[in-house]
């Protein structure tokens, strides 16, 4: 049998017991309903930073502004599709969610694109117990929303510290405890890095897309080189170079300087497709086509290179033809006198790098006449 003094003895520590569990247990879902908080606070946060994106061209459109006159609500987030839920308008200790946005710095300029959107969101009431400033609430606030998230200590009230210290922020609330704000920056829009789908942001250095493709490109403009093993176009296709491996196709292929085909084709030789074009593989810029399965001048199999007068005894040089061509020479007469024996010779005669034209008589004698020489390169 227990004595009355133990039998009160184990009924106070029953109670003391009970009294620890009870105060455990508050602490317990007080701590669940801060991380509750924290959560939720991250989610608008979060929503918030899609709207900034979604809005950006819009945001720096003026260029800097200190303070954006007309930053989103709860409801807009909502309504505009980044809150997936409507969110109450204040945290559970009372007051409201404020948003304040501004673009900087002072200095940029829209064009430029090294505009910033600077944001914060916080209650408009410090997070108190009992009349007191509730710092291990907020600690556990700030925790649960994450890295842009900070909060007031009872040291230097009047500064918002983000986790680990990563950030600082002056305290919107003034210097007052338990203050809690988030905010993407303070001196970043977080949003800038990225290749932004609005055309807000021009680039800043060479893009590499891992050979993946580009569909639906409405005009492709180059100020310099477009290297492409095959470019396929149904309308113009514009730039100061272009460099093809393979096809360029297009329903009209225009430049307004020049177009200028690789030194790849040989005379006669065998070529697909018929009507390619090709500049003559010696480098002379000569143009040749396929033609009937044969690399052929673009001209055709015979090019007249020059128009010269002559008469008995004159010289006529030989035209320079690119490789693969022949130099021929062909007399027209026009006028000429010529002796009894009624018998006119016209010839050309090979010396090399020139022709001595000889019209002679039946006797083998120059005789007066003229002719026009025609020069030409033969394929």
């Amino acid at each position: 049998m227990f004595s009355i003094v133990e039998m009160v003895v184990v009924l106070v520590a029953a109670a003391l017991m009970t009294t620890v569990a009870i105060k455990e247990d508050a602490a317990k879902r007080r701590a669940q309903v801060m991380t509750a908080e924290g959560q939720n606070e991250a989610v608008i946060n979060s929503a918030l930073s899609d709207w900034v994106t979604n809005n950006y061209a819009t945001l720096i459109g003026g260029g800097p502004v200190a303070v954006v006159a007309n930053p989103p609500t709860l409801n807009d987030l909502f309504t505009q599709g980044n809150l997936k839920q409507p969110h109450a308008p204040g945290p559970f200790w009372g007051g409201s969610y404020v948003i304040s946005m501004s673009v900087g710095p002072a200095t940029c300029t829209a064009s430029a694109g090294d505009c910033h959107v600077t944001y914060v969101m916080y209650p408009s009431k410090p997070l108190t117990r009992g009349g007191v400033p509730d710092i291990v609430g907020a600690s556990q606030i700030a925790q649960a929303g994450g890295n842009s998230f900070g909060y007031s200590k009872t040291q230097n009230a009047g500064t918002i510290t983000g986790l680990n210290g990563a950030w600082t922020a002056n305290n919107p609330l003034g210097n007052v405890p338990a203050a809690i704000l988030a905010t993407n920056g303070p001196t970043s829009d977080g949003n800038s890095v990225y290749i932004r789908r609005d055309g807000a942001l021009t680039w800043t250095g060479d893009q590499n897309v891992n050979h993946v493709s580009l569909h639906n490109v409405h005009d492709l403009d180059a100020e310099g080189t477009v290297s492409a093993a095959n470019v396929s176009a149904s309308e113009a296709v514009t730039a100061a170079t272009m460099t093809a491996t393979g096809a360029i196709r297009g329903n009209s292929v225009i430049s307004t300087t020049t177009l200028q085909a690789g030194n790849i084709a040989v005379p006669r030789v065998s070529c697909s497709p018929n009507g390619a074009t090709a500049s003559n593989s010696d480098g002379s810029g000569q143009q040749l086509t396929c033609q009937y399965g044969v690399w052929l001048p673009t001209g055709g199999n015979l090019l007249r290179m020059s128009y010269n007068p002559v008469s008995d005894g004159s010289n006529v040089s030989k035209p320079t033809c690119p490789a693969g061509g022949t130099p021929i020479i062909e007399l027209a007469p026009y006028g000429w006198y010529v002796d009894t024996t009624a018998t006119v010779n016209y010839n050309a005669y090979d010396y090399g790098s020139y022709w001595n034209i000889r019209i002679t008589d039946g006797a083998g004698g120059g005789i007066t006449a003229n002719a026009v020489a025609g020069t030409y390169c033969s394929y």
